[in-house]
């Protein structure tokens, strides 16, 4: 006797692919499970690679590109899928992240940085939730969404204190998702990585400016999480299994946040900076 995950004759939206991260492994989970998959990002490549790998698994999954840093594009996101694909049983909003450049001090963060920031990581989750709730909703059917948070919107988030705050707004509005769509048959619940064991994570480190690498204090330890230990608990959340789960963020980060949240960073005095 087991107990096992089944998405069989679901459909589940993944939103923010890439193979090696926790979007592609969602995907493959997804797959694996029996669900079919529409796998979304900016860059076609992405969505390419990861379908590829699950045809290669014996799953069905299908390809979209939007720019989610165009809010017209957010918009039509839902509306295409529904006219491409049909109904979909779950919403997975993982595209976002830090940029290595923006990496720096509040009262030197640019006001551009912030508002990408604010809208990748933020803005567009509800534009996708909003329509993907009204659907389901005039159709009378169920569904599941999972956004993704992050450790940083715990505490603090120094030196990509724009980032903490939009995970922050993620969590806060996806238990507002939860209260304001229960009667509907809708969860929402988000899910907060640590340091993510990703080529994207690795690639940012590469451009990050050197002041900002020496910011940070050489003798702490980071603890990263593999992709796939997150892509488990987000498929746990999107299914039946966790029907009686919705309103919570479940931090999935290796007790990273147990010691401290961003990273502890040296201040500016101590780097040898002059007020």
């Amino acid at each position: 006797m087991t107990l096992a995950l089944d998405f069989t004759g679901k459909t589940i939206l993944v939103v923010g692919i890439h193979k090696g991260g926790m979007g592609g492994a969602t995907c493959r989970q997804v797959a694996k499970a029996g669900g079919t998959v529409i796998a979304l990002d900016r860059d076609e490549s992405y969505a390419a690679d990861i379908a590829d790998e699950v045809r290669a698994l014996g799953g069905t999954i299908h390809t979209m590109t939007a720019d989610l840093f165009d809010v017209a594009q957010c918009e039509q996101v839902i509306p295409r899928v529904l006219a491409e694909f049909g109904p979909i049983d779950g919403l997975v909003c993982v595209a976002g992240g830090t940029r290595g450049e923006e990496w720096m001090p509040l009262e030197e963060t640019p006001g551009e940085s912030f508002w990408k920031t604010l809208q990748l990581n933020f803005a567009y989750v509800f534009y996708l939730c909003r329509d993907a709730a009204a659907e389901w909703i005039r159709t009378g059917r169920s569904g599941a969404i999972v956004n993704i948070g992050s450790v940083s919107a715990k505490d603090a988030a120094p030196w990509h204190g724009p980032y903490g705050a939009a995970k922050s707004g993620i969590i806060a509005l996806t238990r507002t998702m939860a209260n304001e769509w229960h009667e509907f048959g809708i969860r929402a619940n988000s899910v907060s990585p640590g340091a993510v064991m990703s080529a994207r994570v690795i690639d940012k480190a590469t451009t990050m400016s050197e002041r900002a690498k020496a910011s940070r204090d050489p003798s702490d330890t980071v603890i990263f999480t593999e992709p796939v230990q997150l892509a488990n608990t987000i498929a746990f959340l999107l299914s039946d299994l966790a029907s009686g789960v919705s309103g919570q963020n479940i931090a999935v980060d290796s007790t990273l946040s147990t010691k401290f949240c961003g990273g502890r960073r040296l201040t500016r005095k101590q780097m040898g900076e002059t007020n």
